[in-house]
């Protein structure tokens, strides 16, 4: 039987301190919980023991995707596509009897496709490796990584991006080793680190449209590790120089800049060996989640906004009524659905055999955006990406089941397109609109109004269609 704490927050919520929650913490699988959908529905990770990706729902439970790398070592980390029908991660080969280690696309229904080989001209194996995966775009065109380059002298292994078109593109470096971590909604913005050439440390980076620009060049040991569904924020970690170690950080895009942000650490990091890893970053940037490392060998979730700065996980659940529980340690929050209201993680009993545990921490609210309130009539809605090139994906969360409709009008208040999505549960969902009218064609650039129905919640918002 699964686990599930409750608790009822009696005062504001600590996120944005403006609106009051229900707080659930729920125990999910045994292995490590890495990546959500935005919409908070589906969770990838990897298996313990056997580092094979897995994927879980609420409806579906836990499924092992195969590809494990058991034996064969190997890196990276699985993600997950907006629609949860993809996913990037590091595979054991699927042409022979898993003598190599790869990168990998899986698609529903299908089974995993190796997206290398081939490599650039100057890779190849080294250590039964061709290379690993790090990210996913949400639209799953884009998968981001590294490959090897065997015996090549401005480093042995190069960030790297695949989309179906391309193949594997080598992203570069500074003339040493880089990787590349997580990549925007369409993979036009993509961050990592490339290594100093100095002396070998790493400096965090982001490539645009594969121009790669370094963003500082610390005395430790540094990363971009997210980024926003439209490319205008990334966040990582900078080296403090006072303190002695890498504290969380964000930069945001101002139309010529990227502008830094520190977000900081939590109390008892140790100079000299505390590091903190931000993980995962909602889609307005107001909330980061990560790993707040106190030394080397004692780790805790974070949870950050800008109203109450870093806040310990357990903080979190005692302040929202939840109580941790006792013989678990919470050692990472690694992803955040887009609106906030969905954190995933991991961590281990702390008694042995100390297994490893995934779970899952739903929120009723954020107070981030608007917020449906029992009664009120009100429903959060949000899209993504947002200018779209395309198509659109919109998320919602629903309070309890109700006939769901979409409606979408230009600003002169025509009809273009309507999608009915039928009765939908409580809970998050989205609901997908591809940018065409009614009769299959494609929309004009512009504004377009669009109205979500839901029972009695109705909302609408605003999608901009550039062409």
């Amino acid at each position: 039987m699964k686990a599930i704490y409750v608790g009822l927050l009696v005062g504001l919520s600590v996120l944005c301190g403006v609106a009051r929650a229900d707080v659930s913490f729920e125990f999910i699988c045994v292995g490590y919980a890495l990546d959500i959908t935005p919409d908070g529905t589906v969770v990838i990770g990897n298996s313990a023991g056997t580092y094979e990706t897995f994927r879980w729902t609420a409806l579906d439970g836990f499924e092992l995707l195969g590809g494990s790398t058991a034996g064969l070592g190997g890196a990276g980390t699985p993600d997950v596509s907006a629609d949860g029908n993809h996913a990037s991660a590091t595979i054991a080969d699927v042409a022979t009897d898993s003598t190599y280690v790869t990168q990998g696309l899986w698609t529903r229904g299908e089974r995993w496709t190796e997206t290398m080989p081939p490599t650039p001209p100057d890779g190849g194996i080294m250590d039964r490796a061709y290379g690993s995966a790090w990210g996913l775009s949400d639209d799953a065109s884009t998968l981001v990584g590294l490959y090897w380059r065997p015996g090549q002298p401005d480093g042995s292994a190069h960030a790297s991006c695949w989309t179906e078109a391309t193949g594997v593109v080598d992203l570069g470096s500074s003339g040493g080793n880089s990787r590349a971590n997580d990549a925007d909604y369409d993979g036009n913005v993509i961050v990592g680190w490339d290594e100093n050439p100095d002396w070998g440390g790493w400096r965090p980076t982001v490539w645009v449209d594969g121009v790669m620009t370094v963003l500082e060049s610390p005395d430790g040991f540094c990363a971009l590790h997210a980024v926003t569904p439209d490319g205008e924020m990334v966040v990582g970690n900078s080296y403090n120089p006072d303190r002695l170690f890498a504290e969380a950080a964000a930069w945001r895009w101002t139309g010529s800049i990227w502008d830094k942000q520190v977000l900081g650490s939590l109390p008892g990091t140790m100079g000299g060996y505390g590091t903190v890893v931000p993980n995962d970053v909602t889609a307005d940037g107001s909330i980061v989640v990560g790993s707040n490392g106190f030394n080397w060998q004692q780790w805790a979730g974070f949870i950050w906004t800008e109203d109450t700065g870093m806040d310990h996980v357990n903080d979190f659940l005692l302040d929202n009524g939840v109580t941790p529980p006792a013989d678990f340690d919470i050692q990472s929050l690694t992803a955040i659905s887009d609106d906030g209201t969905v954190m995933i993680g991991f961590g281990q009993d702390i008694y042995q055999p100390w297994t490893p545990r995934s779970f899952i921490i739903h929120m009723s609210s954020t107070g981030i955006e608007d917020v449906a309130e029992a009664g009120a009539g009100k429903l959060h809605m949000s899209a993504f990406p947002n200018p779209a090139s395309g198509g659109t994906i919109l998320s919602f969360t629903l309070p309890r089941r109700e006939s769901v409709s979409l409606t979408i009008c230009d600003v002169s208040g025509r009809l273009v397109t309507e999608i009915d999505a039928g009765s939908v549960p409580a809970g998050p969902h989205t609901i997908p609109w591809d940018g065409r009218d009614g009769s299959g064609a494609e929309v004009a650039s512009g504004i377009y109004l669009c109205r979500l129905d839901a029972g009695d919640y109705h909302t609408t918002g605003k999608v901009t269609v550039l062409r």
